[in-house]
């Protein structure tokens, strides 16, 4: 009898992990249609487990999500992406200006 209820509860529970596989992208889907303002991609709890939308894109490229890396650099080539790529270079220059302009130098030589 133990085994036959251990064997259902296992049963079901695949069952609600398939369900779950299925309807899940939809879900995230909705999630981020209500992603609409800047200040949304930062709002924490927007999606399950308390994420961001900046979260998951983090979690996606440190996963090398194929998919993900292809649409994200397909985004950051584009000319909407400028504003982001001079804030990034603007943050990284920051943080190293003296290896960036010594870097500089040397391939210039």
């Amino acid at each position: 009898a133990d085994a036959e209820r251990w064997n259902d509860e296992e049963e079901a529970a695949d069952a609600l992990h398939q369900t779950a596989a299925v309807q899940a992208p939809d879900i995230v889907a909705r999630q981020f249609a209500k992603v609409v303002k800047p200040g949304d991609w930062f709002d924490k709890y927007t999606f399950a487990g308390g994420m961001s939308a900046d979260e998951l894109l983090y979690q996606a490229m440190e996963a090398s999500d194929d998919a993900t890396q292809a649409a994200f650099a397909e985004l950051m080539v584009s000319p909407a992406a400028q504003p982001l790529r001079e804030a990034i270079a603007n943050h990284f220059a920051k943080l190293h200006a003296f290896a960036i302009y010594t870097d500089h130098q040397e391939d210039l030589q």
